[in-house]
């Protein structure tokens, strides 16, 4: 029987789908399996983590190193969540092999292994995309797809068992039509994902945007929980450049910060600038009093309940928030930033009227 092509990604999909035998046959002979995983991740990025893409391109704006990572973060997660199937199923595939394993063949039949697991996550990911709530819990998510992918992983484990070293053409490629057919639902099926994911992202657009330089702060208002009375707001703090440290106990670089600011609060308290931690876990008040204990902090902390990070678009911690005298956002730094950074920051704060 002659060779017959298959037609682009969507019929290699359907291949391994309908045909295991013969798509893990093909991609043991020719590769090409981690490739199409890489694909399907791409794919998955887009259709089924658009708000969170959009939200990271539309920091862009900004064009800080911080905004750049916000990007490729939201890459690498889903990269990471392909990587916790494929290397095990790697590995998987390599113990069983015997003496005709081939860790790169191997590697790339577990990626081929990828599809069936992406086909059946993909019929999660975008119920929950359309209907904008979880319709499973996260482990029966996780779960579910990777039952689906056992049997294609039983069979890799067969084709790699059964190598001869020689390379061989193949009888054909079954089945053509249906395999497209079956690769281009699963297309489908994504695309309704990124459709929904769009919709909500269109609703949602004002919550999805970052707070840029020179916008008007957030006001609050928000109770000390550093063992001292009153709340810091601020209104009261008018006619002052402010720094928001967003922070937590178990975060090392919220930990590095410390000290970082504790010397510009020395330096620039009497210069116009005041500064506020706000403490964003979820921390018993006597624990968090205890770490103040051990660790002081000499300027007003606070408790964050999740509205003022979101208020400020906060992601990851440490963020910190720079507000100018006129009261508008001036800088914001995520992750552990230099001392020299701020100051220059602070500096263009105060200046502001």
């Amino acid at each position: 029987m002659p060779t017959t092509p298959l037609l682009g990604l969507p019929g290699r999909i359907g291949q391994l789908l309908l045909a295991p035998r013969d798509g893990l046959a093909r991609v043991d002979r020719e590769g090409g399996g981690l490739n199409d995983a890489l694909r399907l991740v791409a794919l998955g990025t887009v259709a089924f983590r658009f708000p969170s893409l959009l939200e990271a391109l539309l920091g862009l704006s900004a064009l800080s190193l911080d905004a750049v990572l916000r990007v490729v973060s939201v890459v690498a997660n889903e990269l990471v969540g392909a990587a916790w199937f494929v290397l095990p199923a790697a590995v998987v595939v390599t113990a069983l092999a015997g003496a005709r394993r081939d860790s790169s063949r191997d590697l790339e039949l577990a990626g081929a292994c990828y599809a069936p697991y992406f086909a059946a996550s993909a019929a999660f990911r975008a119920i929950e995309a359309v209907t904008g709530a979880q319709t499973a819990p996260l482990l029966v998510a996780r779960l579910v797809p990777a039952v689906f992918a056992v049997p294609a992983l039983a069979r890799a484990v067969a084709v790699a068992r059964a190598r001869t070293g020689a390379t061989s053409e193949p009888d054909g490629v079954r089945p053509l039509r249906s395999a497209v057919l079956a690769g281009l639902a699963v297309l489908g099926v994504a695309s309704v994902g990124l459709a929904g994911s769009a919709v909500w992202s269109a609703r949602h657009l004002d919550a999805l945007m970052p707070v840029r330089r020179g916008a008007q702060a957030p006001d609050f208002a928000v109770a000390r929980v550093d063992g001292q009375p009153g709340t810091v707001a601020l209104g009261s703090m008018k006619g002052q450049a402010v720094v928001l440290d967003f922070w937590a106990t178990y975060c090392p670089p919220c930990r590095q910060m410390m000290p970082v600011l504790d010397e510009l609060h020395r330096e620039w308290a009497g210069k116009g600038v005041s500064f506020v931690g706000v403490d964003s876990e979820d921390i018993d008040p006597q624990m968090l009093r205890d770490f103040l204990v051990e660790h002081p902090i000499p300027y007003p902390i606070v408790a964050d309940d999740g509205a003022l990070g979101a208020s400020y678009k906060v992601r990851a911690l440490p963020t910190l928030v720079v507000i100018g005298k006129d009261g508008t956002v001036r800088d914001s730094f995520v992750g552990f930033t230099l001392k020299s950074t701020l100051e220059r920051a602070l500096a263009r704060a105060v200046a502001t009227r």
